[in-house]
């Protein structure tokens, strides 16, 4: 181990030390750098020259624009699915539909023992009735232009087409839904923009968007609450209106 000695007093140093112990003298260190090892220093110098290499750095700035390019396209893709129309009904003259909302009343309040079986194209002409008085669904730069509802087996999906300057906006949201006491009970099963699927777990907190129908379609969930049982196929639905035995 290489010492220190001061030139002043002559005292031994530890080589870690600068100034002498005894006296305070600054001590010479040229021993102590030049017994470092080779092959430490030239480590050290290695690596600071590799972070100034400039082969490295074009690498990096290499890889951060591909990153950027990967990350805009995939940006892209998104906005275009969130663009598209999803696949449902095209628009169609609504009948007059007026009576199913009657149907349905009176099986309900009068537990009527035959089930009532409804297509999707009946309930869409009823929607299309019902809801196309209901201003309160108009926002600004945003008009609303119908729900189309969609069954499948044990799922309920609605879609929301709203028009912004001409251009149609699609919001879905899904549900499996239950009777329960005079209160019908739904379960998110995710949802979508356009075509871009949307998880349950964020799409529940954007059932928000869905408010202003679910206030429209008020009277019709009270009607379907006063049910005994619900059912969706393929399709249809059917409304259990007898108490179950």
């Amino acid at each position: 181990m290489t010492k220190l000695i001061c030139p002043e007093c002559q005292r031994e140093n530890e080589p870690e030390r600068i100034y002498c112990h005894d006296c305070g003298a600054k001590l010479d260190r040229t021993a102590v750098i030049a017994s470092k090892p080779a092959d430490a220093r030239d480590k050290e110098r290695q690596r600071v020259q590799s972070m100034f290499d400039p082969n490295r750095l074009k690498m990096r700035l290499l890889f951060f624009r591909i990153c950027r390019l990967v990350l805009g396209a995939f940006l892209v893709a998104v906005l275009i699915q969130m663009l598209l129309p999803p696949d449902v009904a095209p628009e169609k003259k609504a009948l007059i539909l007026s009576q199913l909302g009657l149907e349905v009343e009176n099986a309900v309040t009068y537990h009527r023992p035959t089930p009532l079986q409804y297509t999707e194209d009946q309930v869409n002409e009823y929607l299309s009735n019902a809801l196309k008085s209901k201003k309160a669904l108009n926002k600004p730069w945003l008009d609303f232009k119908r729900a189309i509802v969609g069954f499948t087996e044990g799922k309920c999906s609605i879609t929301a087409e709203r028009s912004f300057f001409g251009f149609s906006v699609y919001t879905t949201t899904s549900f499996a839904v239950q009777i329960a006491d005079g209160a019908v009970n739904a379960s998110n099963r995710g949802g979508a923009i356009g075509r871009f699927p949307i998880y349950p777990q964020v799409m529940q907190y954007l059932d928000i968007v869905f408010e202003d129908l679910w206030t429209a379609l008020d009277r019709e969930r009270k009607l379907v609450a006063k049910a005994n049982a619900i059912e969706f196929h393929e399709k249809s639905v059917i409304l259990q209106t007898a108490p179950v035995q």
